[in-house]
């Protein structure tokens, strides 16, 4: 495991001889750049995140939230201030179970229910205060929770410098908007700007140029890993790499595509049986 990858100071560059590597070699790639900074936590570390973006997402919510119930798991969920509005219970009871709840902006723009033709990155900065500043009231008064956390609606892309400086100004503590192989800090939450932590979603181990994620992973029907079965033995691969060279990862899933075909059920056995501690953003944080 001697890859010499080092930071250049041409981005383009750095990009490329990733991209060779990650090719050549992208197990030994994957470890590398997770590496890229020790994992303060002192063992392996898992952080299990959700994003509620569509109707059918709240259908299966309390079954995910038995799931985890059962397993004994904690998890992240990124949720919609008009959602929270429509469903306060589901939510009220995610709190009461401790799982951490994420601000996605209070109508996710971009959204097919409540803004289908707008986009985040587009918005002016009068507009993304409101949407970030909107569902961080709606979480105070109906949840009774001070957020410390956001995710960019579809993040990535549509993930904008602008959020920082919003962010700070409320007293948030981090960011999970970006993805591991674009980051700064690969995989390991580092401070980015206005004394936000940004904590990138992480990549495939066999292919770590894609964000292992049910978007990417199932539904564009990725050619190399577009089957249940490849899917699951791909995360369980995963985690028996983080627990073996004590790394920190975190992904993000969408609740409808995890529970259905008892993908939810296997993935949180893989935790429960592999030596990893499920932990949550704002602990890693603090």
């Amino acid at each position: 495991m001697n890859l010499p990858i080092k930071p250049f100071k041409n981005r383009y560059l750095a990009f490329i001889a990733r991209k060779i590597i990650h090719y050549t070699c992208p197990q030994e790639f994957f470890v590398r750049y997770m590496r890229k900074q020790n994992n303060l936590l002192g063992k392996a570390a898992y952080a299990l995140t959700f994003d509620f973006d569509f109707e059918k997402d709240l259908e299966v919510f309390p079954e995910l939230l038995d799931k985890l119930k059962k397993h004994d798991i904690q998890a992240g969920f990124a949720v919609i201030g008009k959602f929270v509005e429509k469903y306060p219970e589901i939510h009220k009871r995610a709190v009461d179970e401790g799982h951490e709840i994420i601000n996605h902006t209070y109508t996710h723009p971009d959204n097919p229910h409540w803004a289908p033709e707008r986009y985040f990155n587009k918005l002016s900065y009068a507009e993304q205060i409101e949407e970030i500043e909107r569902a961080h009231e709606t979480f105070q008064s109906i949840l009774g929770i001070e957020c410390v956390g956001f995710r960019t609606p579809h993040y990535g892309s549509l993930h904008t410098e602008s959020v920082y400086p919003i962010l700070a100004e409320l007293g948030y503590k981090y960011s999970s908007s970006t993805a591991a192989f674009a980051f700064k800090g690969y995989g390991f939450p580092t401070e980015h700007s206005h004394g936000i932590i940004e904590i990138p979603t992480g990549c495939s181990l066999n292919y770590p140029l894609a964000i292992f994620d049910s978007w990417n992973m199932l539904r564009k029907k990725n050619p190399f890993l577009g089957s249940n079965e490849l899917f699951i033995d791909e995360f369980q691969e995963t985690i028996k790499f983080i627990s073996r060279y004590d790394l920190f990862l975190t992904h993000y899933f969408d609740p409808y595509d995890i529970v259905e075909d008892n993908k939810l059920e296997e993935i949180l056995s893989i935790l429960s049986n592999n030596d990893i501690q499920t932990v949550l953003y704002k602990n890693i944080i603090n």
